[in-house]
C-alpha cells in the first residue's frame, strides 16, 4: 500500500515528527514575577545652642556649642510570584485579589474608555492577576506573552475581562532576569533654624523582574 501525501503527514505527527511540539509539551516553565525595591536615606544636621550669662557688674559672657550628626541608611527589599506553564500553555498569577478602594475608580474610567465595561457601572471591589503564556524556542530561550486581566465587582453583576491591548510579549533567555519597568523617587528636604540646620535626602527605586526557567 502506497501512502498519500496526506496520509504521510498525518503518521508522521502521530509517530512524532523530529522536534515536533509534542515533545516541547512534556516541557515545563516557571515564571517567576519579582518586585524589587531599594531605597537609601541621608540625615546630616548641624544644631547649636548657646545662652548668655550676665554677671554683676552687669557684663555679659556668652557661652555655646554646636553638634553635628550624620546618618545614612540603605534598604533593598524583594517580593515575587511565580506560576507553572507547561510549554504551549498558558497560566494565571495572581497580583492582587482586592485592588484598594482609591484606585478602583482608575480601573473603571480604563475599563469604560476603552469600551470593555458600559458606562455607568459602578465598581465595587477589583482584583487584578497576570495571565501567562509561554512557548520554549531553540537555543534555550523562551517566548513569552503577558495579558492583564481584570476581575471587577458591582452592586447588580460582575465580570473577567482581559485587557488584549495592554499585553506585551518578548523572548527572554532561560534563567535570566530580565527588567520589565519601573519607578524611581527622588525627595529633598532642607530646615533652616536660627542656630542650625537640617537636611534630608531620601530615594526610592522600584524594578519589575521577569524570569523564566526552564524546568529540565
Amino acid at each position: 500500500m502506497k501512502a498519500t501525501p496526506t496520509l504521510a503527514v498525518l503518521l508522521l505527527l502521530l509517530c512524532g515528527w523530529p522536534g515536533s511540539l509534542g515533545a516541547q509539551s512534556n516541557k515545563q516553565v516557571k515564571v517567576v514575577f519579582e518586585f524589587r525595591l531599594s531605597g537609601t536615606q541621608s540625615r546630616e544636621a548641624v544644631q547649636g545652642s548657646g545662652r548668655v550669662v550676665i554677671t554683676e557688674r552687669g557684663g555679659t559672657q556668652p557661652s555655646g556649642r554646636v553638634a553635628a550628626d550624620s546618618a545614612q541608611r540603605r534598604v533593598q527589599r524583594s517580593t515575587g510570584i511565580f506560576t507553572i506553564v507547561r510549554d504551549g500553555g498558558e497560566s494565571s498569577m495572581l497580583v492582587a485579589s482586592q485592588v484598594p478602594y482609591p484606585q478602583v475608580a482608575f480601573y473603571r474610567d480604563y475599563l469604560t474608555g476603552a469600551g470593555y465595561v458600559a458606562t455607568g457601572v459602578q465598581f465595587r471591589d477589583v482584583g487584578t492577576s497576570l495571565k501567562v503564556g509561554t512557548t520554549i524556542l531553540p537555543g534555550n530561550q523562551v517566548k513569552v506573552r503577558l495579558t492583564p486581566t481584570i476581575s471587577w465587582f458591582s452592586t447588580e453583576k460582575s465580570g473577567l475581562i482581559e485587557v488584549s491591548q495592554a499585553s506585551t510579549e518578548l523572548i527572554v533567555p532561560s534563567g535570566r532576569p530580565v527588567v520589565l519597568g519601573g519607578t524611581t523617587t527622588q525627595t529633598h528636604e532642607l530646615t533652616r533654624r536660627i542656630l542650625g540646620y537640617r537636611a534630608s535626602e531620601s530615594g526610592a527605586e522600584t524594578t519589575m523582574a521577569l524570569t523564566a526557567i526552564i524546568q529540565q
